[in-house]
């Protein structure tokens, strides 16, 4: 008896370590064997944004210079005299020059933020008229991450205090003017042309509408320029 009862043992033994085997395969994995990495959660486009600048970065120092067509029209700056047909002017259109002046920060490749300073100058043969203005400016280069190939293309909005006159050649005495506000847009496009002092210089057509307007005055003007610009930053 004692030794069938060892041989029975010794025969089943094997199918104890099978079924054990078993278990151990379809048991949970251990809680401290490291579970596979991951995905990276940030945005590939904000990834993009996030990196070091490629096109423009540091002080933004530029200039705008060109021609273009205006209109004006208007009342003499006076409370009595505003409003009334017998001292409105309007000049119908004529041609000048403008330029601005700009003093900017480019924070990334796609924004700069800074000021502006400008003036014009119209007329045709019975009108001439002048313009100035400075406040703040906005560039933003809305495909930089979108359309690789469109990375310099940019939109500029500035706004800020204006100043216009209008003044008759035909009549001594018959003028219009106004100080209020200047609003302005304009789409430009950069070549990069140099690089010095730890920067680079680029230039680049500009077209641009503004307006100055105030309560007896208004001129709308629109230039075709060129943009030169220095970029403190690589």
């Amino acid at each position: 008896m004692r030794r069938a009862a060892w041989i029975v043992a010794f025969v089943g033994m094997p199918g104890c370590v099978g079924a054990l085997g078993t278990l151990a395969l379809a048991s949970p994995a251990r809680a401290d064997v490291a579970a596979p990495p991951h995905a990276d959660p940030v945005d590939p486009e904000q990834r993009a944004m996030d990196r070091p600048a490629e096109r423009r970065s540091g002080i933004e120092l530029g200039l705008t210079l060109g021609g273009g067509v205006a209109g004006s029209a208007g009342y003499p700056n006076s409370a009595t005299k505003i409003g009334d047909p017998d001292y409105y002017s309007a000049s119908g259109l004529m041609t000048g020059s403008a330029f601005n002046v700009l003093v900017m920060g480019a924070i990334s490749d796609y924004l700069s933020f800074g000021f502006w300073f400008g003036s014009s100058h119209y007329q045709n043969t019975d009108w001439t008229s002048s313009g100035a203005g400075g406040g703040l400016r906005l560039e933003v280069f809305p495909l930089y991450t979108l359309v690789p190939g469109l990375k310099d293309l940019g939109v500029a909005g500035q706004f800020g205090i204006g100043t216009t006159t209008l003044d008759a050649k035909f009549k001594a005495n018959v003028s219009s003017d106004g100080t209020e506000s200047f609003v302005g847009a304009g789409v430009f496009y950069e070549w990069r042309v140099a690089k010095f002092l730890g920067g680079h210089a680029v230039l680049g057509p500009n077209l641009e509408y503004d307006v100055i307007f105030a309560r007896s005055i208004e001129q709308n003007g629109a230039t075709l320029s060129l943009r030169a610009v220095f970029y403190g930053g690589p």
